[in-house]
C-alpha cells in the first residue's frame, strides 16, 4: 500500500516577501516542507509546478481587467459551460526565476534516493488549472495520476500551497479518483485564512472525503 506526497507549487512566485503572488506566511513551510520530503514512509514524491506562458488566461493583464477580479470563464470545449473564477498577477511564467521551485525543496528532491518526479500544470494558454491533475473543466489531465498508479500508491499526503486553491483542488481529484487522501495543515498556508473562510473550506474537504491532519 504505497504512500505519496504531493508538494503542490511551493515556486518563488508565490514565497514572500518578493514573489508576485505571495501566500502569506508562505516561507514559513519551505525547510519544514524540505525535511517531510525525506520521510522513509513515501513511495513516490511529487512536486508540482505552475508553469504558464506568457498569455496564459489567467493573468488579469490579458485581458485588461485589474488583477483578483472576478472573471467568468468559457469552456474552450463547450462555450456553454462556464465557471466564475479569480484573475491573478502574471506568475510562475515558464522559464522566469518565479516559476522555480524554492532551492531548499529541490535540493532535498535532489538528494532523494526514492523516485520523485516534477508535474507542471498551467502549461495551456486556454485554460485556468487549480489541481495539479486536471483543469478546472476537467477535460485535460496532468501525467499525475498515471504516475501514481504505476508506483501503487493508495494514500496520498497533500501538501504546499496555497491551501484554500491549488492544495484543495489537488486533494478533491485525488479523493474523486478513488486515493484516501489526508492535507497535512503544518505544511499548508492559505491565501485567505480567517476563520470562516478556513472553518468554509474545511468543510467542504471533510464532505469530500479529504482528511485534513
Amino acid at each position: 500500500m504505497g504512500k505519496a506526497l504531493i508538494v503542490v507549487d511551493v515556486q518563488l512566485d508565490f514565497l514572500p516577501p518578493d514573489g508576485s503572488l505571495a501566500v502569506p506566511a508562505g516561507d514559513e513551510i519551505v525547510e519544514r516542507i524540505a525535511e517531510l520530503v525525506k520521510d522513509p514512509r513515501w513511495c513516490v514524491v511529487v512536486a508540482t509546478q505552475d508553469w504558464h506562458p506568457a498569455d496564459h488566461t489567467s493573468f488579469a493583464k490579458n485581458h485588461e481587467l485589474p488583477e483578483f477580479s472576478s472573471f467568468r470563464y468559457v469552456s474552450p470545449v463547450d462555450r456553454h459551460e462556464t465557471q466564475q473564477a479569480t484573475l491573478w498577477p502574471v506568475h510562475c511564467v515558464q522559464g522566469t526565476p518565479g516559476a522555480e521551485l524554492a532551492p531548499a525543496l529541490s535540493e532535498s528532491l535532489e538528494s532523494l534516493e526514492c523516485d520523485h518526479h516534477t508535474v507542471k500544470k498551467g502549461y495551456i494558454s486556454d485554460r485556468e488549472y487549480y489541481s495539479a491533475f486536471n483543469d478546472i473543466w476537467n477535460d485535460h489531465h496532468t501525467e499525475l495520476d498515471g504516475l501514481l498508479r504505476k508506483h501503487g500508491v493508495n494514500d496520498v499526503f497533500v501538501v504546499g500551497l496555497a491551501l484554500d486553491y491549488c492544495v484543495k483542488n489537488t486533494a478533491l481529484s485525488a479523493a474523486a479518483l478513488g486515493y484516501r487522501t489526508t492535507i497535512l495543515q503544518d505544511y499548508t498556508r492559505a491565501i485567505a485564512s480567517d476563520s470562516k473562510s478556513m472553518c468554509s473550506l474545511k468543510q467542504e474537504l471533510v464532505q469530500n472525503d479529504v482528511t485534513l491532519k
